[in-house]
């Protein structure tokens, strides 16, 4: 089993079922999918992209069944039960290593899209970070967000629906992936410890770390959270005002 971890969140991720379409709110058969590389489930079973395992995007047709591949039953899965699969389109704009600040972007690219159904989930690259100096100001990741969401919220038609996930508990990966052993070979301590300087996330792993240092990292970590729970009650209140039908979630893992 890999120690990378990120493939572990797809079990917090699981949100209820699709529910019944408020007044004015569009069938979410056109999903765009933002974020970084836990949206493009990089590293879940070979170290490359394995959208067919991302929690958003995912499928599970004839070769995941023939090769045993995770069924994550993802919101692209349920929405294909719940609708069909006619006029569907699944577009996944979320890049790998990207922080809150590159949100922006990829929501300006949802623009005269049609999209009618967004998914969210940045932020952990702002968690995990080369060293725990590195972590963003409340500040900086609340300006990249609000900016981001913003874009989102201009880009979309009326209509959409957007579902803004937690960023997943970095800390509770570290402590599952310590009772892990990589590839059967070595221990995830020992593999962290060699190739933390540099490694992608060694503001939580490296082993200079203090569980003070650690406990430091989740706070922040819950800290962007609150962020974004904010931000997204904003947008609730905003929408509601202008009559606009986008609903906003937010999915505490």
């Amino acid at each position: 089993m890999r120690c990378a971890g990120w493939f572990l969140v797809l079990s917090l991720l699981l949100v209820a079922p699709a529910r019944a379409l408020e007044p004015g709110q569009s069938a979410p058969t056109k999903l765009v999918s933002l974020g970084d590389s836990i949206t493009r489930a990089f590293d879940a079973t070979l170290p490359a992209d394995n959208l067919s395992q991302s929690w958003a995007n995912g499928t599970h047709g004839f070769f995941e069944k023939l090769f045993r591949l995770p069924d994550v039953k993802s919101h692209n899965q349920r929405i294909s039960a719940n609708f069909g699969d006619a006029g569907r389109r699944n577009v996944v704009l979320a890049k790998n290593g990207a922080k809150v600040k590159a949100l922006r972007e990829q929501a300006s690219a949802t623009a005269g899209k049609g999209y009618t159904y967004a998914t969210v989930l940045i932020g952990g690259n702002d968690v995990c970070r080369d060293s725990i100096a590195d972590l963003p100001s409340d500040y900086e990741f609340t300006v990249g967000a609000a900016v981001g969401l913003v874009e989102l919220f201009k880009s979309l038609p009326d209509g959409a629906t957007v579902q803004v996930a937690a960023i997943p508990d970095v800390k509770r990966l570290y402590e599952i992936g310590i009772d892990k052993t990589a590839l059967g070979v070595i221990d995830c301590e020992q593999l962290w410890s060699l190739t933390a300087q540099g490694f992608p996330c060694g503001s939580m792993l490296s082993p200079d770390n203090s569980e003070l240092d650690r406990e430091y990292v989740r706070a922040r970590n819950v800290r962007f959270n609150q962020i974004l729970q904010f931000l997204t009650a904003i947008g609730v209140r905003n929408l509601g005002s202008t009559g606009r039908r986008n609903t906003w979630f937010l999915d505490v893992s």
